[in-house]
């Protein structure tokens, strides 16, 4: 039984040892670390782009970082919101992105087929270096957001969870809730958004996997 147990847990070892990634790493030219894994096996290419924007840096504003991250895949470059996710559709890519405590990003699922991924990566670009910030977007985005609140004032678990936090982390950013509160993003301004968008969403605070 003994023997047997050490063949298992040395196969178990050499499997780890054998399906770890080997992971290439570089910085780009414009300053954004980028970490590489190679699987020539699947036509397929996954992106996660994720800057240091999240809402522990949202200062005397709670929701901002998720106000401003929402706004990304809304309009940008020469597409409306409703243009970008069929370019999306179009040519079967998915398109996400969201904002945690402490950080925000847009990721991206493609087949590596080139007029697919040209598409794709076409889109991305847009939404990472051009959004449009439109007014009818971010009323849109904050009406959503204050629907959330609404809905986790309704629900004891987000309110227990808010609680936690609150008392684990009192005093600090990450005490604060990410979405906001009512006051904070009815308050809010577009102008507020862009502000934040061009502060923390820049290549050097990016990392590119």
């Amino acid at each position: 039984m003994f023997k047997i147990s050490t063949i298992l847990l040395l196969l178990v070892v050499a499997q780890s040892a054998w399906a770890a990634p080997k992971i290439e790493s570089w910085t780009s030219s414009n300053g954004a670390k980028v970490l590489f894994v190679p699987s020539p096996g699947l036509p397929m290419v996954d992106i996660r782009v994720v800057f240091a924007a999240g809402s522990a840096r949202d200062a005397d504003k709670p929701g901002l970082a998720t106000l401003t991250n929402a706004m990304l895949t809304e309009s940008a470059g020469k597409w409306s919101a409703d243009e970008v996710s069929e370019r999306m559709e179009f040519v079967g890519a998915d398109l996400s992105n969201g904002a945690l405590r402490d950080m925000g990003w847009v990721t991206t699922r493609s087949l590596t087929d080139e007029k697919v991924l040209n598409t794709t990566l076409e889109t991305l670009n847009a939404v990472l270096t051009e959004p449009a910030f439109k007014a009818g977007d971010f009323e849109r985005m904050r009406e959503a957001i204050l629907a959330s609140l609404k809905q986790e004032a309704e629900s004891p678990k987000e309110i227990a969870k808010k609680a936690f936090m609150g008392a684990l982390y009192k005093g600090h950013p990450y005490s604060i809730n990410p979405n906001g509160t009512f006051d904070s993003i009815k308050g809010m301004t577009i102008e507020d958004t862009k502000k934040f968008y061009g502060q923390f969403y820049v290549a050097k605070n990016a990392t590119v996997s």
